[in-house]
């Protein structure tokens, strides 16, 4: 419904107002949410994205992960931008150095 994978080898499998846009990115589902980063995943929620290479949110809503190889697991407006940083749920938090938490 409405979804988009233009990535070469990207996917989208289910939800609404979701893309994929770059090489080997993948949405799972939910509700307009981007993987826009090489190797990226979001896996579903809402207005979630995935933009840093290999990044990765699993749901929640309004979380972004910047950062390469960083995760943010759940929550809300959480945001993972240090490399292999991660995020793993609550409201509003911060994972801004490499290797942060």
């Amino acid at each position: 419904y409405y979804n988009k994978a233009s990535g070469s080898l990207s996917s989208v499998t289910g939800g609404r107002y979701n893309e994929a846009p770059r090489d080997y990115s993948s949405v799972s589902g939910g509700d307009t949410n981007t993987a826009s980063g090489y190797i990226s995943s979001v896996s579903g929620g809402r207005e979630n994205e995935a933009t840093g290479q290999a990044a990765s949110v699993s749901g929640g809503s309004k979380n972004t992960a910047h950062g390469e190889c960083s995760i943010v697991s759940g929550g809300s407006n959480n945001t993972a931008t240090g490399y292999i940083s991660a995020v793993s749920g609550g409201r509003e938090n911060q994972a801004t150095g490499q290797a942060a938490s």
